[in-house]
């Protein structure tokens, strides 16, 4: 029985819901995706280099630094294991949209440089140097091949690496003491270096499509296969790099139910509202979360039972329940106990949600290209 509290969450919860799900189009069966970032991108090395940042003093123990990692070969077997365990009403098996990064800077190249040029390496390669990751571009196909993971485009570097480069020439002490522990943290709580597609002058867009363009090259070379669906890190990008997404195959356009299009200045944006199945001047269409499932982010909060009336609401609209659920959730590598509370939490809302909706269907954002939007 829910407490007066979680009865309380819950209505705050389908209330919220209602606000992004009264406008839009609509479908006409109950589909659920889940919408996962991060995959495939770097964040705290190692739980040692965890425990050096917090002696130094800087602020992760407040950040996605203090669980965020590369995510480790038991990471994606115990995570797909729980997928396995739910199937929708056509018999197949709940999955992620895998919304993942294709390359990592490369420290060494960088520093080569005094910080004067920016290198990367594909994050498969990423993976080598890591000490429990060198089968993980196995089990991502293998995953693929089940039903349970689905890679999607989320960009080529989880980092604006022009604003990085020019704190590390100015010999920032925390940027340079990070770099030099192979993190792209800043040491403050902050998500500047995160926002890929963040500008600081509107004359860094050419330079950003260029990069989209790499990004979406080294995707289909990897998987064999366009990416039809695009996620920004954290939800920040101009409209006019949308172009260079559509001629790359992308169709859908993920997101929250505002796009934050920069204006020049960090943590400064100018908001635009999106709806389900809004159709911009090229055709691609926007697919806006309105489910939220991210027990590391606030570990107190009730998140089954706050996504369960999230998803009533969406069903009520007649829209996909699209559940934002990132990486960090599922991660291991610098604390199990985040792994293991994040799964048992999917675990059952899974659970819960086909016990109440036995009728659900699981989808990947790039089916959406193939559903019947009214």
């Amino acid at each position: 029985m829910k407490s007066k509290q979680q009865i309380l969450q819950s209505l705050k919860s389908y209330l919220n819901a209602t606000g992004v799900n009264r406008t839009g189009c609509k479908v006409n069966e109950k589909l659920v995706l889940i919408e996962s970032d991060d995959w495939g991108a770097i964040r705290t090395p190692s739980s040692e280099v965890f425990a050096d940042f917090k002696k130094q003093g800087f602020g992760v123990g407040q950040s996605v630094y203090q669980y965020d990692a590369l995510e480790s070969e038991d990471d994606l077997e115990m995570l797909f294991a729980v997928l396995s365990k739910h199937k929708g009403s056509d018999g197949k098996l709940a999955k992620l949209t895998a919304n993942a990064i294709m390359a990592n800077p490369d420290f060494d190249k960088i520093k080569a440089s005094n910080y004067t040029e920016f290198h990367y390496e594909k994050f498969t390669e990423t993976f080598k140097k890591y000490p429990e990751h060198n089968r993980n571009l196995d089990l991502w196909l293998q995953g693929s091949r089940a039903g349970v993971f689905q890679p999607q485009f989320h960009g080529r570097e989880h980092l604006n690496y022009k604003r990085w480069l020019r704190v590390l020439q100015n010999n920032n002490p925390a940027a340079l003491y990070c770099f030099n522990q192979k993190a792209t943290y800043s040491g403050q709580d902050d998500y500047s270096f995160m926002e890929a597609y963040d500008w600081d002058s509107p004359t860094d867009i050419p330079e950003q499509k260029e990069v989209i363009a790499d990004g979406l090259r080294i995707f289909k070379e990897t998987f064999g296969y366009e990416s039809k669906s695009f996620i920004a890190p954290c939800y920040n990008w101009d409209t006019e790099i949308e172009s260079t997404l559509a001629s790359h195959g992308v169709r859908w356009i993920q997101g929250m139910r505002s796009q934050l299009v920069p204006t020049g200045k960090f943590d400064c944006y100018h908001p635009v509202r999106h709806y389900f199945g809004q159709t911009n001047s090229l055709g691609m269409r926007y697919n806006v979360r309105n489910c939220m499932f991210e027990p590391s982010m606030a570990p107190n909060r009730d998140w089954v039972n706050s996504c369960m009336a999230q998803i009533a609401s969406a069903f009520h609209w007649n829209k996909p329940a699209v559940i934002c659920a990132h990486r960090i959730n599922f991660i291991g590598f610098i604390n199990t106990d985040n792994r293991t509370r994040g799964l048992n939490d999917l675990d059952i809302l899974l659970s819960k949600m086909l016990k109440q909706w036995p009728d659900i269907r699981f989808i990947s954002t790039d089916e959406l290209c193939d559903i019947t939007i009214k």
